[in-house]
């Protein structure tokens, strides 16, 4: 389970996730009702007193959480990193590459085989809000690129699970 999840989860439960050196608090407004540990696995505690607050069905629920959380590799936790990729050929600005995956673009047959199906350019990246486009990559994504990229300079950027 990523850390992202785990904390969407929790907002519905109307708790939250407080990150300390140890790991996470899950509270609320007035109330620590558990922990979870963010170096290691198979640790956590629910504080007895969260029965009384939260009832039974929701410290179950929580305790089922917290396992899942818990359970879940450290490496797999985050969310991968996501690279911007700029090509420094093109000196007019619009560099970044963005990867436009619908199937209404697949009448663009004169792209390469590869590309088929995907349209591509190369844009600015105040246009990033345009949901349809992709210009994050993870790495496992650039590795599979079938087009050359090795000139397109990384650029990391925030991975916020979306």
């Amino acid at each position: 389970m990523k850390t992202s999840e785990f904390k969407a989860i929790l907002d519905e439960m109307d708790l939250a996730a407080y990150e300390t050196k140890e790991g996470f608090r899950v509270i609320d407004s007035n109330y620590t009702f558990a922990t979870v540990n963010n170096r290691r696995e198979h640790v956590m505690k629910i504080y007895m007193d969260a029965h009384a607050i939260l009832g039974r069905e929701a410290v179950a629920e929580l305790f089922e959480l917290l396992t899942a959380y818990a359970s879940t590799p450290l490496s797999e936790r985050e969310e991968p990193k996501l690279y911007y990729l700029r090509d420094p050929v093109i000196t007019t600005g619009y560099n970044y590459l963005a990867i436009h995956n619908e199937m209404q673009h697949r009448q663009y047959t004169d792209l390469p085989d590869s590309l088929l199906g995907d349209f591509y350019q190369f844009t600015d990246l105040d246009d990033s809000d345009m949901g349809y486009w992709q210009y994050g990559f993870t790495r496992a994504e650039i590795d599979a690129f079938e087009f050359e990229h090795a000139h397109l300079i990384e650029k990391e950027v925030e991975n916020d699970g979306r």
